[in-house]
């Protein structure tokens, strides 16, 4: 607009005109075509049909009406809906690793799971002490749209199962790993206070030494 505004002040001016060349007005002055900065156009092609703008959507070819007055909301809601996008499990996202010892830059490609996000958000809401009433925060349901709108966010209750079934994984493998160690166990017990709900626990902890001389530590309860 600054830039517009430059322009028209310029040739609003009073010139003095020749015989010959008439004084320029700003009528005269074609407007530049601006550039579309949302990366939201990375999924459309911009085109004119009878004097009408429209978005052409890549994946379904979906033809919608691009208007400045909108903006991009449309566009984001269909992306959302597009069956065609949404559904193409190669869908993929270029991963840029820069090798340390020889300076270059590899790429790789990730493709989004839904399981093993719902396994890292049980992850963290164990390791950090997150009440599972998290999920339903609104912040939270943003910030995690924004990062990938893909992700279908899960109630309490299958957090708590996800949680659950992390502990009976974790249970298994250490009930393995002290039937296969030879050494003798040392057991110890410890108070500690949740952070989220100010109440006290007892924990039992396992120490022993693996195969690979290798001091480990496991919590029975």
């Amino acid at each position: 607009m600054s830039e517009l505004a430059d322009s028209e002040s310029v040739f609003s001016q009073p010139t003095t005109p020749t015989d010959s060349t008439p004084a320029p007005t700003s009528t005269q002055l074609s407007p530049r075509k601006r550039r579309l900065a949302s990366v939201v156009w990375n999924d459309f092609e911009k085109k004119t049909i009878d004097g009408q703008d429209y978005a052409i959507c890549h994946h379904c070819s979906a033809k919608l009406k691009a208007s400045s007055k909108n903006g991009t909301k449309s566009l984001h809601d269909h992306l959302r809906r597009c069956k065609s996008r949404n559904m193409d499990v190669r869908q993929q996202v270029l991963q840029a690793n820069q090798k340390k010892s020889e300076g270059q830059v590899e790429y790789r490609t990730f493709v989004f799971d839904q399981d093993i996000a719902r396994q890292e958000l049980a992850t963290m809401i164990i390791l950090h002490e997150y009440p599972l009433s998290m999920v339903d925060h609104f912040g939270f349901r943003r910030f995690i749209n924004s990062l990938q709108p893909l992700f279908k966010m899960i109630s309490r209750n299958t957090l708590k199962n996800d949680i659950l079934k992390i502990f009976d994984c974790e249970k298994s493998k250490t009930c393995k790993l002290l039937e296969k160690i030879e050494s003798r166990i040392a057991i110890t017990s410890d108070k500690w206070t949740s952070n989220q709900t100010k109440k006290g626990f007892m924990a039992v902890t396992a120490h022993f030494i693996d195969e690979s001389w290798i001091l480990q530590s496991r919590i029975l309860r």
